[in-house]
């Protein structure tokens, strides 16, 4: 089975599920980005199996998203199938302090689901606007709080279709990121919380959000923090150090209320995002001989 093969037998087991020559701009919180060749939004694990099992053998190129909240898709598009996990993966059961939950899972929902039940653990991921599977992937935090606290287990599954469950002691976390023994897709997370009062859940999760609205362009088009921090210091305090705060190239501008932010001003291409970010790394190299280190993926052709 080859590629366009692939393609059609796709449309033709989810017409409904599928789009061709989908812009990613539209799925990107960064709102850029060009078309894929087509589409795919797998609801359930069984799903998602079926599709690298095809994929795999046909030699399809694959790239997996969630909501698009970390990702820089370049203006030329990217080439093969986009599997868009936004839309599915969102089961969830819980056991006293444990829940296992669906990769699909928006990470500030998941946050509200546990306060409800008096589970504390996830307040800081409230306000963070990407899926359980994108933030287990990246080890989303904020606060001085990560996922990897609260990991217990992750369900992946690779690009063969095959599913293992890892332990934590399988996982290997740092800043920002993991690695997995199998390179693979994760499709449910197992978290072990802590039970507590849910008022003073909530009373944390609403003065981590009061703390973003006061410093963070959250009614702007962004995909948070562009940076890493580097160790002991803040990108941000480094970026507005060189004057670089309110800096625009097209239509992408460096945030005047956090210098790690760059906003779509409505109008920016992903080409004007990159030229920014090039800037930025080329000046703090120059002038602090300090390298800063993407924390969005970039993919696609120019």
């Amino acid at each position: 089975m080859g590629a366009e093969h692939f393609r059609n037998w796709l449309a033709n087991r989810w017409s409904d599920r599928i789009r061709w020559r989908e812009p990613l701009a539209h799925h990107t919180s960064w709102r850029v980005g060009g078309p894929c060749d087509l589409m795919v939004f797998p609801s359930l694990e069984e799903d998602l199996k079926e599709i690298l099992e095809e994929a795999s053998r046909a030699g399809e190129q694959i790239l997996v998203m969630g909501r698009g909240t970390n990702l820089l898709v370049r203006d030329g598009g990217v080439r093969g199938t986009v599997i868009n996990l936004s839309r599915g993966l969102q089961g969830i059961e819980a056991e006293e302090t444990r829940i296992k939950a669906g990769a699909g899972w928006p990470l500030s929902r998941l946050a509200g689901w546990a306060a409800r039940r008096g589970l504390g653990g996830l307040e800081f991921a409230a306000g963070i606007p990407g899926t359980l599977g994108g933030g287990a992937k990246g080890n989303a935090g904020a606060f001085g709080f990560s996922l990897d606290r609260i990991v217990r287990s992750l369900k992946v599954i690779d690009r063969e279709g095959r599913e293992q469950v890892l332990s934590r002691e399988q996982i290997v976390y740092s800043y920002r990121g993991c690695s997995l023994p199998t390179e693979g897709i994760i499709v449910e997370a197992e978290l072990t919380l802590t039970p507590e009062d849910p008022q003073a859940i909530w009373q944390r999760m609403e003065e981590f959000h009061r703390w973003r609205r006061e410093r963070q362009p959250l009614s702007r088009l962004t995909a948070g923090s562009v940076f890493k921090n580097p160790t002991g210091l803040r990108a941000g305090r480094i970026i507005e150090s060189l004057g670089l705060k309110g800096k625009s190239i097209g239509g992408a501008r460096v945030s005047e209320v956090h210098a790690n932010f760059i906003e779509n001003l409505g109008n920016a291409r992903a080409s004007d995002i990159l030229e920014l970010i090039r800037l930025i790394q080329e000046r703090v190299e120059k002038v602090l001989g300090q390298e800063l280190e993407l924390e969005v993926q970039v993919v696609g052709e120019g």
